[in-house]
Formats: structure tokens, C-alpha cells, sequence
């Protein structure tokens, strides 16, 4: 630390004042700088900035992280985050910040202690994941005065990719969309039929579907109104939260498919259109009766309940469509992710265009 007299082109003198405040996040020495017009005020800035750093150091020998988290974090994020939300905090804390991590004091917490900690986990997405809600925590802090800098906010070097996992079967044109959908409607509950319906021939993600009342369907204009999404939480929080749908662009008017009028022209209600035991279907629920719907009908292609909106958006570009109009039908923020993470032709499908392209 020091005070430091500088002269100006105009002549007048001023100071310097440098203090050591703690360190940055990449383990160097965080070094504040502030320049005074007289050594007086450089004097009482010096004092202002040693105070400062010692309060610091006061206030977070007194807290680790686990107490940090239990007495001052949780409380108040708890306020503000979607249950899913608050479920991959709780895992990724309770399975990984805390063993690492939870005994030291915040102000111990530095680049190398969390490394050693991305180190003992397998794979790349589950580690930035665990960082992210560490970083998240220690900013926390930050703004609270514990720490002078956040450490999670260095670069880390990355456990090694993860193997995707394999997207499963996916019906790749309408013909066998409308097949297996004879098979659901011969033999699947009013249940089945509406998961797959609203799956096969609309491309809804599972969440909207979940989340659809009679009223959003719309017989004279053949649309249905995505305007909520129904989601999977811990018990912790209620098991299932009703939210608003996943992007911007997620809350849309979808067009019905021809099959699709045709056969809820036979069905009627009122209320949800999914249900469960009680009122509207759960997520949990949903997927129990679709397994057990593949399980009863062996002829049935093992198309899940996710891969249903994969099927719709490769076989409406299969069927000429136009990927413009497919995004916007998904609801994607963006055409890129519709082409990205949503169209998967089969072999046959790719052998076929390019007899079409070739044969003019």
C-alpha cells in the first residue's frame, strides 16, 4: 500500500492512492487505485480502502459456504426461481458444492479448491453445470461484501466430453406417423391418444401438451393456442409446476393437421384436455401410461413421448414444407434450432431425396 505524489501537465500535484483489497479470479492480487487531489483526502482514502478489506476479512472468517448457502442464499433465491430451477441448484449443490467445497471459509474458496473440484467430476456439461451454480452463489456473496472477487469466474480446465445420448426412434413421414396413430387409436385410452395426437401431428413439446385445455382448441379456425407449459419438479416443491411456455415464440397458434381435426372432431370435454387421477395430467403420470401403452402393444413403433415432436418436424420438411414455417409452428426462437435439434431424416428418407435431386 502506498500514497504516491504525481505532477499534472497544468503543474498541480495530486496522489496516488494503491491498496492491496484481495485477489482476482484468476489468483492475482487485486490491487484498487484511486487518485486524490490532496494528500489529506489520499490519506483518509487509504484508511477508507484498509477498513474496507478488513471488514471483509472479518465479516467471511465467520461464515463457510454451507452456512452461506443454509442462512443467507437459499432464503432468498428460494423467493425468486422456478421449482426446476430450484432443483438442479439443490442437486448440484447438495451432490457437489458441498462435499468439495462446504466446510471452507467463502474467503478461502479460490481457483485451484474449485479445479480440484471440477477434476472429480466425469463430464464436461455436468461440470460447467456445477461451476454456473457456483458462480451464481459466490456473486451472491460478492454483493453482500464477504469476498472482494469472484473466484468461479476464472477459466477452468474441462473434464472430457460426455457421450450424447441417442435420440431414439423417430418416424421420419406422415404415412408412418398416421400409421402408428391407427395402432393408438385402435388400442390406446383417451389418454394415449391425446398424447400422441397432439405429439405426432401438432409437434408440441410433452410440457404443452400436458398444460392444453378444451378452450385452446379453436373447430372453426382449426387452430390450437399454446399459451402454458406444464413441468416436472421435486416433491420438494410440489411435484409439478404450471408456468409460462418455454421461449417468446412458445406462446403461439398452432394450424390443425387434417388427421388431427378429424379425430378430435369425435372427442369432446371440458377443462383439461389431459387428465390425470385429478384434473390436469402430471408429467410423471403421462409417461407411466405411454410405457405401458408401448409395453401392451408390441406393433406400436417405441416412439417416446419427447421423439413425437421429433417425428412431426422431420416429416413436415419430409412432406415439403418449409423450415420457416416449421419453426414458428415449434415455436423455436430461431430457425438454427429447428434444423440443429429437430430434423433427423432416416437413411431411406436421405436415399430418396437424393434419387429426386439426381433424376430431376
Amino acid at each position: 500500500m502506498s500514497i504516491s505524489p504525481r505532477k499534472l501537465r497544468n503543474g498541480k500535484t495530486v496522489y496516488d492512492v494503491c491498496v492491496y483489497v484481495g485477489f482476482t479470479a484468476d489468483g492475482k492480487r487485486d490491487r484498487k487505485k484511486v487518485t486524490c487531489p490532496t494528500k489529506r483526502s489520499a490519506e483518509l482514502e487509504q484508511a477508507r480502502l484498509i477498513a474496507m478489506r478488513d471488514a471483509m476479512r472479518g465479516r467471511s472468517g465467520r461464515m463457510a459456504l454451507s452456512d452461506y448457502i443454509d442462512r443467507r442464499w437459499w432464503p432468498n433465491v428460494s423467493r425468486r426461481l422456478a421449482a426446476t430451477s430450484l432443483d438442479t441448484y439443490e442437486k448440484e449443490i447438495r451432490l457437489r458444492i458441498r462435499p468439495a467445497l462446504g466446510n471452507l471459509d467463502i474467503r478461502d474458496i479460490d481457483r485451484h479448491r474449485i479445479q480440484r473440484m471440477v477434476d472429480s467430476i466425469a463430464t464436461e456439461s455436468v461440470a460447467r453445470k456445477c461451476v454456473g451454480v457456483l458462480k451464481t452463489i459466490l456473486n451472491e456473496a460478492k454483493g453482500d461484501g464477504l469476498i472482494a472477487s469472484n473466484p468461479a469466474e476464472a477459466s477452468f480446465a474441462m473434464p472430457k466430453k460426455g457421450s450424447k445420448r441417442g435420440n431414439g426412434l423417430v418416424l421420419a413421414d406422415f404415412g408412418k406417423i398416421l400409421d402408428a396413430l391407427e395402432i393408438v387409436r385402435a388400442n390406446g385410452s383417451e389418454c394415449v391418444q391425446r398424447i400422441a395426437y397432439t405429439g405426432f401431428l401438432e409437434g408440441l413439446r410433452p410440457e404443452e401438451r400436458y398444460a392444453l385445455e378444451w378452450s385452446d382448441f379453436d373447430m372453426e379456425s382449426r387452430t390450437i393456442t399454446v399459451k402454458s407449459a406444464r413441468v416436472a419438479a421435486s416433491r420438494m416443491h410440489g411435484g409439478v409446476q404450471d408456468k409460462a411456455p418455454k421461449t417468446e415464440r412458445s406462446a403461439r397458434t398452432v394450424p390443425m393437421h387434417p388427421a388431427f381435426f378429424e379425430w378430435l372432431s369425435t372427442q369432446n370435454g371440458d377443462g383439461a384436455f389431459i387428465t390425470g387421477a385429478v384434473g390436469m395430467i402430471s408429467p410423471s403420470t403421462a409417461q407411466k401410461r405411454w410405457r405401458a401403452f408401448l409395453r401392451d402393444n408390441p406393433g406400436m413403433p417405441k416412439v417416446s413421448i419427447e421423439n413425437m415432436r421429433h417425428s412431426f418436424a422431420t416429416a413436415y420438411l419430409a412432406a415439403g414444407g418449409r423450415v420457416e414455417a416449421l419453426s414458428r409452428i415449434l415455436g423455436h426462437s430461431n430457425i438454427a434450432t429447428t434444423m440443429n435439434r429437430y430434423v433427423r431424416p432416416d437413411s431411406d428418407s436421405l436415399a430418396a431425396d437424393m434419387m429426386r435431386v439426381c433424376m430431376g
